[in-house]
């Protein structure tokens, strides 16, 4: 199988694409022919080892996939081979094949392609985590999304706009919050530009935010923090900004404010019950129309650019690689 391949951490203009062993599912183990992979910001890390979870060396990178069963390892009694499935490992995802615990995968949404089924769970339902499962997120309330055309930044947007939430899009440049903008935003704040703290007050009449989702961190954190009202609420998901921030607790303390984190890779082991109503709650919005936002295919053999555009954060939406081209 053709498989991207990093033998030293750093940059990932160091990854190649070489010809390796075919894959064989052991006990418990499903190998899936992979159709699709996404490509996420902390697959940059993985290859820089700056990630939480280091990755042994050599390995091949990639955390999301999309693809069709092959084959089922020993004690495994479906899904039947030929199934569309998608699925979330740590590496492995850039690769024609990869082989998984069956607890890892999931039915793709009906209605969504390859590509698209590639770029939809691990962005989506973060947000949908985030906005609900932890954010508490209710329609009509304010929530300021970080990072707002960025995966899931813009997943976000498009899943509170559908709740019902009101979106303030905190992003970059005038060209990026036009993106949130068609996903549903109500208003947009270039945080590069304009001071956040401030516009948002200015357009939620004077209170501040009910909610913040930041999966940028850095310097954004602690001002889209002081934009939040009275017993706000700072939902903490990701470092896209490549700082982790410090955050003053004596904020939190006389703002009576509440700061939570969701880590996707987690979420199944310790709140199985609002796994299965996010499942639920996404594949609907799946069958209303909801798409995630794919901004650019790459071949396989493109990895190293795809990771490198991701990794200076020059794309909208998701990245992805299909690997049937």
């Amino acid at each position: 199988m053709k498989a991207a391949h990093c033998t030293e951490y750093g940059p990932p203009g160091g990854l190649s694409v070489v010809e390796l062993d075919d894959l064989r599912p052991g006990p418990g183990e499903v190998l899936v022919r992979v159709h699709a992979a996404a490509v996420n910001f902390p697959d940059v890390l993985i290859v820089a080892n700056r990630y939480q979870v280091p990755a042994p060396l050599p390995f091949t990178p990639g955390s999301e996939f999309a693809g069709v069963v092959a084959e089922l390892g020993p004690g495994v009694s479906g899904p039947p081979v030929g199934s569309p499935v998608a699925g979330a490992v740590l590496t492995g995802a850039f690769a024609e094949q990869v082989v998984v615990p069956v607890a890892s995968l999931r039915q793709v949404p009906e209605g969504l392609d390859m590509v698209h089924a590639a770029a939809f769970h691990v962005t989506y339902a973060t947000a949908y985590h985030s906005l609900v499962t932890v954010g508490q997120g209710i329609a009509g309330e304010w929530v300021v999304v970080l990072g707002a055309a960025g995966g899931v930044g813009s997943a976000a947007v498009d899943i509170a706009a559908r709740l019902g939430l009101r979106v303030v899009a905190a992003a970059s440049s005038q060209e990026r919050l036009t993106v949130a903008r068609k996903l549903g935003a109500e208003a947009g704040v270039d945080y590069v530009h304009e001071d956040l703290k401030l516009r948002t007050r200015e357009l939620t009449g004077g209170e501040g935010a009910h909610l913040v989702i930041d999966p940028v961190g850095g310097d954004h954190a602690e001002v889209a923090l002081r934009a939040l009202r009275r017993g706000g609420r700072f939902v903490t998901v990701g470092y896209a900004d490549g700082k982790i921030p410090r955050i003053p607790l004596n904020l939190v303390l006389l703002k009576d404010l509440v700061v939570r984190g969701f880590e996707i890779r987690t979420v199944r082991q310790y709140s199985p019950d609002a796994v299965a109503a996010a499942d639920r709650a996404l594949a609907g919005m799946v069958r209303d129309g909801m798409r995630p936002l794919v901004s650019r295919v790459h071949a396989l053999g493109e990895v190293a650019s795809a990771l490198t555009d991701v990794a200076e954060r020059r794309t909208t939406g998701k990245v992805v690689l299909d690997l049937t081209s």
